[in-house]
């Protein structure tokens, strides 16, 4: 797939040079410095937000960025999302995206590609059938194709280039669509077809693991298999570890328990074992507040509030290693910042790759 110059309408990208040359420097900054680019002209701001720039990009063999981006709630019950810049030299930032277009409770999220998906959620007291949807490339919100049904507290996730939602409305017979697929081409939602008794209402936490969902519910929780469009309960063992939020590094689920420990779940043994080694190098928070899977790697987040109206925020990067009879991290990293805000939570904690 190459950039082509209708993608840009002609216009000289680098004056002095043929745009094919142009292109090959361009395509070369760092992610970090995207922002920048897009304010230079309207035609590196036409070029940047062109799928075919970061196929590109891969096609040259430089490597995609994954990035972390976190909504927050605020005190005062305002919410925003930042994203956090790994600059050269060590150097790292949070900058702040757009404001979203929807403001809801209990939305499910996921990413897809360079996006990011905002589904459901309560408006008004209400279960609403919105979608809305971040793209990083552009930097901007946007509207998505619509729900079938109203949802909220529902579990998301994406596997092999569709986005699977489940839960979040009534799980009687009647309710035909408690689980749907998104195909983001065609921006439509599809019934997947759901047995009953699989079926819970609120979804307390989910993951990816394997190419299949899972979600833990009020009691229990299910498994989807997209490949086999198969439905299974979780194992008691993993009902029992899950604590909230997960990520998933190296094919290992991982959940803070209620004493701060850092725990990993082996699928293939149907085991819990905590990860060693990574708590003297963590920030020092009242309790592990999220998870999140970038890059490969463990990224532990907390918030550490100040005097007055603002707070920190504090993240950690851990490497993971996998051994016949353990799990071993060592830290790699920790980053503490204010924010500028006083956070009362961290709603969502996912990674983007661009």
């Amino acid at each position: 797939m190459a950039v082509t110059e209708e993608e840009y309408e002609g216009l000289v990208l680098l004056p002095g040079l043929p745009n094919e040359v142009a292109l090959q420097c361009i395509i070369r900054v760092a992610r970090r410095c995207h922002a920048a680019l897009r304010c230079v002209c309207r035609a590196w701001r036409k070029l940047l937000a062109s799928p075919s720039f970061y196929h590109m990009r891969q096609t040259q063999s430089l490597m995609a960025e994954e990035w972390l981006y976190v909504m927050l709630r605020t005190h005062w019950g305002e919410y925003r999302w930042l994203s956090f810049e790994e600059g050269g030299g060590g150097v790292r930032c949070w900058r702040p995206l757009p404001p979203m277009p929807l403001h809801s409770i209990g939305a499910a999220c996921a990413s897809l590609g360079s996006k990011i998906y905002l589904i459901g959620g309560s408006h008004g007291g209400s279960a609403s059938r919105s979608v809305c949807r971040y793209d990083s490339r552009t930097n901007r919100w946007e509207m998505a194709a619509q729900l079938r049904v109203p949802r909220e507290f529902a579990a998301a996730g994406s596997v092999d280039g569709l986005l699977y939602v489940v839960g979040g409305c009534s799980p009687v017979a009647g309710s035909l669509a408690w689980a749907e697929v998104y195909d983001p081409l065609a921006d439509k939602w599809t019934v997947v077809a759901s047995p009953v008794e699989r079926r819970e209402r609120w979804m307390h936490g989910y993951a990816t693991l394997d190419k299949k969902l899972f979600a833990v519910a009020d009691t229990g929780g299910v498994v989807f298999d997209p490949a086999s469009a198969s439905w299974n309960a979780i194992s008691a063992a993993l009902d029992r570890g899950w604590r909230g939020r997960a990520a998933v590094v190296k094919g290992i689920l991982f959940s803070p328990d209620y004493l701060g420990k850092i725990m990993g779940y082996d699928l293939a043994k149907d085991d819990w074992q905590e990860l060693e080694g990574v708590q003297l190098g963590l920030p020092k928070l009242t309790s592990i507040v999220t998870l999140c899977a970038v890059s490969d790697k463990l990224y532990v987040l907390g918030e550490r509030p100040l005097r007055g109206r603002e707070s920190e925020l504090a993240v950690a990067a851990v490497e993971v290693e996998k051994g016949p009879n353990r799990l071993e991290g060592r830290v790699l990293w920790s980053h503490v910042s204010p924010c500028n805000m006083s956070v009362a939570a961290i709603i969502h904690c996912l990674p983007v790759r661009l």
